[in-house]
């Protein structure tokens, strides 16, 4: 491998491979973008010069930007052309075969120096690794949602990932002006898994009718200093994309208690209340006619549940080895723009206040949903 990445192949011209594109020509490299659709890579790279040439008529971009994607964006015309890189990053939809099928065939194109990386937020980065002649070589490069704009980076090692794969991509994200955030592969990886108990705790919430959507939103935004409420972010990701993602990581993990989908999502789901793409989700769209005003003073349980529920994750993913507390604390800030990651609330709240308020949900939900890490302490003390 090669102390610099100097070229770069992007497989997947959609919404994600083509951020990554604009990403990597901005910062300089040379970007070749392939899809195996007919024309879609050309009409990505026609869409990043249009996007910034609007930013630049809005005062919001340099003509330089323009300038350093028009000239290192590459239309790929076949796979084969891909040769030079001296790393491939998929961007391809997130099936286990599709992937397997392309990393198989990269395999046959691209020189034995070429790193190979997914950018899956939900598969196993070792069982694609799995189908591989030199995993050695591969990794996940998990980028977040514009990834022109969001900071963090997930570097996802498999097992058989050696160090200097891994280290080549530090390196890269580094200088790209992104945070990369080394991760240990693990369903969800570290965001989408320790995200689960924003969402998950505050739809239990809903459904046992504590309080209404738009309440506890307002209650988590006031006490814990989330810009966006939970409800606000699954209607902006999307109702159907957060039940996927949730689903994804519950199977994973043996259906565990702690990542039960909730029913209320599958019923919008099935009623086509997917969030702000079909103008109604858990609230209705444009929102200034419905937007919270004049709630009760919020209920402080509220708060407690959630960011106890969400610090006792990271602390099983700690103890499970994922990542330092350092770094799972900096990827649930920058991944999800908290402004406390889960060390930051354990340390606000405290130990014996997270432990008390589980035992006291556990009294009430023996599943096994509020089971208290053992390594919470530890994680709360670094």
């Amino acid at each position: 491998m090669t102390d610099a990445i100097h070229t770069i192949a992007i497989v997947g011209a959609g919404v994600m491979g083509r951020g990554i594109a604009h990403l990597m020509a901005r910062g300089g490299k040379r970007t070749i973008l392939y899809d195996a659709a007919a024309g879609m890579a050309a009409k990505a790279k026609a869409t990043i010069l249009a996007d910034i040439e609007q930013r630049i008529a809005r005062g919001k971009a340099a003509d330089a930007e323009l300038a350093a994607c028009s000239g290192n964006i590459i239309i790929a015309g076949e796979l084969a052309d891909l040769a030079p890189a001296g790393l491939v990053i998929e961007a391809i939809i997130e099936t286990l075969e599709a992937k397997t099928t392309l990393f198989r065939s990269l395999e046959t194109v691209c020189g034995d120096s070429c790193i190979l990386a997914t950018n899956t937020s939900s598969l196993s980065v070792t069982d694609i690794a799995h189908v591989l002649q030199k995993p050695h070589r591969f990794a996940g490069l998990h980028f977040f949602n514009p990834a022109t704009v969001m900071k963090l980076v997930e570097v996802v090692a498999g097992p058989s990932t050696d160090r200097a794969t891994t280290r080549h991509l530090v390196e890269l994200v580094t200088g790209l002006g992104k945070t990369p955030v080394e991760v240990r592969d693990s369903p969800g990886f570290l965001v989408n898994r320790c995200a689960r108990p924003f969402y998950g705790e505050a739809l239990k919430l809903l459904e046992e009718g504590v309080a209404d959507a738009a309440t506890i939103d307002a209650c988590l935004k006031s006490a814990g200093g989330f810009p966006l409420g939970p409800f606000e972010l699954i209607d902006l990701v999307g109702v159907d994309i957060n039940l996927n993602a949730t689903r994804a990581v519950w199977n994973a993990f043996g259906q565990s208690p702690r990542f039960k989908p909730s029913a209320l999502l599958e019923n919008m789901v099935r009623q086509g209340r997917l969030g702000r793409k079909t103008g109604a989700g858990f609230y209705d769209y444009p929102r200034e006619a419905n937007a919270p005003a004049g709630h009760e003073p919020c209920d402080p349980d509220i708060f407690l549940r959630v960011a106890s529920m969400l610090a006792n994750e990271a602390a099983f993913a700690y103890q499970e080895g994922l990542a330092s507390p350092g770094a799972i604390n900096t990827a649930l800030k920058l991944g999800l723009n908290f402004n406390h990651g889960p060390g930051d609330l354990a340390k606000m709240i405290g130990v014996a206040a997270i432990i008390d308020t589980l035992n006291r949900c556990a009294q009430d939900d023996a599943s096994g949903r509020y089971g208290v890490c053992t390594a919470l302490a530890e994680f709360a003390e670094q």
